[in-house]
């Protein structure tokens, strides 16, 4: 029976590292697209640009990861929890984010545009551990 238990846990987990590429995948092109539209459009310079992208794809990352992703842990009462500790997350990321584009715009000829796509890419990779650990898991209350 524990050999059952395993494969249901390894197969529930491998589904969630699935279903969270999909949505950080969608979250990134969200991200990318709206901060792209603005910059490119001439609304909003490179930065303003990317926290608007980050703003709209936090709400389709969180979404996707709570009622999605990690549905398997969710636990009645913990979505202002999940989303907190995400937000924590997802700001730490969005640091990530800026920093490299920070430097990608200090030290480099090459276009806003590239290094905008460039430090959006990066994040998604690191989020992972941390929403799958911390920011969904809810270990039942102790009695």
């Amino acid at each position: 029976m524990k050999a059952d238990a395993r494969r249901r846990k390894i197969r529930t987990e491998t589904a969630a590292m699935g279903k969270f590429a999909v949505v950080g995948i969608l979250a990134t092109l969200t991200h990318a697209g709206v901060a792209a539209g603005l910059l490119e459009s001439g609304i909003l310079s490179v930065f303003p640009a990317n926290v608007c992208g980050f703003l709209v794809a936090f709400g389709v990352s969180f979404s996707g990861h709570y009622f999605w992703s990690f549905s398997h842990l969710r636990r009645k009462g913990t979505m202002l929890a999940s989303m907190t500790r995400f937000l924590v997350i997802a700001l730490s990321g969005f640091l990530l984010n800026s920093t490299v584009l920070a430097l990608w715009l200090e030290l480099t000829p090459w276009p806003d545009l590239a290094g905008l796509l460039f430090s959006i890419a990066i994040v998604p990779a690191v989020t992972f551990l941390g929403a799958r650990l911390w920011a969904f898991s809810h270990q039942p209350a102790e009695t």
